[in-house]
């Protein structure tokens, strides 16, 4: 650790993430000098979780102690490297959004009174009314969404509210949940936390508030007013809209407050200096957004298992099919967020019937060796869609269903050229109302494990008319909640907090539009999303391919 020893202050950035917890050390410079984890399945293995958490049906939690046990292991293995804790002036992080934590009455006397020479585990046994926290993979809570939209006056009505429609996920709905099946529970717990929260508790030793970007996706907050709302209160806690509120306590609009110094836990353990700061923690959405410090014009693209949109937007522009949350360092701003659920999977699953390649070289030659083809479009749900709400695989030439193109294999082309054009025709609805829509998109960032293939972010490139740029990091949430750090830092110091020297390094260009394919897809939107229409009719009834 000889170079971190050089280096006059550092930052942390947090991930505490579904399958991992990350961490992600900056300097004053924003290069990372120093990245370690934590994988939960195989370093933690005596909770018997399966990719992080335990499903049962629909019900999909993580056992709340897990959490608490890895923050010891991680800091452990920066101890065991003589990492120089001294040096850390700020802490920050990411949480997995939408996981909940509910604190028992016992929790602030325990929490306050940690004693260094006992692990966190240990001490923490009866801190929890909930000993499972559910995480953003739980979707047993249909009937509470349902409940929610019909009393509040429809879904549209909530996301114009709340910034989204309800959603199973979402921290309202599963307290509606535990309200309903567990009042008693419910009447133990003196605090509810998000998985942010919950890990800057651990180094406060005292409730931190919930942030209000992720708390902006709960289905309880006003996103105009930034507020809690009463009748949401009201409705997902059977009526103890005030004890509910209690139990919530005030989000905290300032992203860069100092929340106080670290306990005395990790100062006498660690190393950590007593004069170090807590900031709030976000969500790792939020912490993406500040990793790749999204501007007007500049969009990020996942593909993942699950694909994943984010842009900037000066105001709130929310609808049924997308999420509007509080930027996370920007009081006046916002940021769009659409999800896909068939990402990845499906795309290997068109590449697996086509081309029965795994190594993507017969898919990609596809890509390569083929042109965009106005009259035919395709879609692939192989899992109930979010945005459209459908599911199954529909084939369509010269707007007529077909069982199958006339060249089959321009389903390799298809499949990825469908999930952009939704894309694309989304997020110019959501830009379409922008204050900042002055601009087109001038940039694409892509992130995620087919970001890799050149071929489908070629696609992308032609799909938008924009040029698309690489991220060269791993871990966009702690690096964003370290960057959240640092910027903390310049704030406290009365400096610039624009970080205007940091990014351009970590990117490369990947990808530029033929704008001649451009034309053509432009001139498929129309007719993409008269098809869609027809395509959701057809999921409803079952009539799918």
């Amino acid at each position: 650790m000889s170079k971190l020893d050089n280096l006059p202050n550092l930052y942390i950035g947090f991930d505490l993430s579904t399958q991992q917890l990350k961490l992600t050390v900056i300097e004053d410079t924003y290069q990372i000098v120093f990245e370690e984890t934590v994988h939960f399945d195989k370093e933690l293995p005596h909770y018997g979780t399966l990719n992080g958490v335990i499903s049962n049906g629909e019900t999909v939690a993580c056992p709340t102690l897990l959490w608490v046990e890895s923050l010891d292991i991680l800091l452990q293995k920066l101890k065991t490297k003589k990492f120089p804790f001294h040096k850390v002036r700020i802490i920050s992080g990411a949480g997995q959004q939408h996981g909940s934590i509910y604190w028992s009455h016992n929790a602030p006397f325990l929490l306050s009174s940690l004693d260094h020479s006992k692990p966190l585990v240990d001490q923490l046994k009866n801190a929890f009314s909930v000993q499972q926290s559910p995480t953003w993979q739980d979707s047993s809570t249909s009937e509470q969404c349902r409940e929610l939209e019909k009393l509040i006056g429809g879904a549209e009505v909530l996301a114009n509210l709340t910034g989204s429609k309800a959603y199973e996920r979402f921290t309202g709905n599963q307290i509606a949940k535990l309200c309903k099946a567990n009042p008693n529970a419910f009447s133990q717990t003196s605090r509810i936390s998000l998985v942010s929260s919950f890990l800057a508790t651990l180094f406060l030793g005292h409730y931190a508030p919930i942030d209000i970007s992720d708390g902006s996706g709960m289905n309880l907050l006003n996103i105009h007013t930034k507020q809690w709302e009463d009748k949401l209160l009201n409705i997902c806690s059977c009526g103890a809209e005030g004890k509910l509120k209690e139990k919530l306590d005030e989000p905290e609009i300032d992203g860069l407050k100092i929340l106080g110094n670290v306990h005395e836990y990790f100062v006498k353990k660690y190393g950590f200096s007593e004069d170090c700061k807590i900031i709030p923690f976000t969500g790792d959405n939020p912490a993406t957004l500040i990793s790749f410090n999204i501007k007007p014009g500049n969009i990020v693209i996942s593909l993942g298992t699950s694909d994943t949109v984010l842009l900037y937007t000066s105001k709130p522009c929310p609808t049924s099919e997308s999420h509007t949350l509080c930027h996370p360092i920007i009081p006046a701003s916002y940021f769009s967020m659409l999800c896909y659920k068939n990402g990845s999977l499906t795309r290997e699953h068109i590449r697996d019937i086509y081309t029965k390649d795994v190594t993507w070289e017969r898919f990609n030659n596809g890509l390569n060796s083929s042109k965009p083809i106005k009259s035919q479009i395709g879609f692939y749900f192989l899992f109930q869609e979010i945005v459209p709400f459908a599911k199954g695989i529909y084939k369509f030439d010269s707007n007529k269903l077909v069982k199958e193109f006339v060249d089959e294999n321009y389903n390799v082309r298809a499949v990825i050229e469908s999930q952009f054009l939704s894309m694309k025709l989304r997020i110019d609805k959501l830009l379409k109302d922008d204050d900042e829509k002055k601009e087109k998109i001038q940039r694409i960032i892509v992130v995620g494990g087919a970001s890799k293939n050149d071929q489908i972010v070629k696609i992308l490139a032609d799909v938008f008319g924009a040029q698309v740029w690489r991220n060269q990091g791993e871990n966009s949430a702690s690096m964003g909640a370290a960057i959240k750090a640092r910027t903390a830092f310049l704030k406290r110091e009365c400096k610039s907090i624009i970080n205007s020297n940091y990014n351009e390094e970590n990117f490369s260009l990947v990808a530029e539009p033929d704008f001649e394919n451009t034309k053509i897809y432009d001139s498929m939107i129309e007719n993409y999303q008269e098809l869609e229409k027809l395509v959701i009719q057809l999921s409803s009834t079952e009539k799918y391919i």
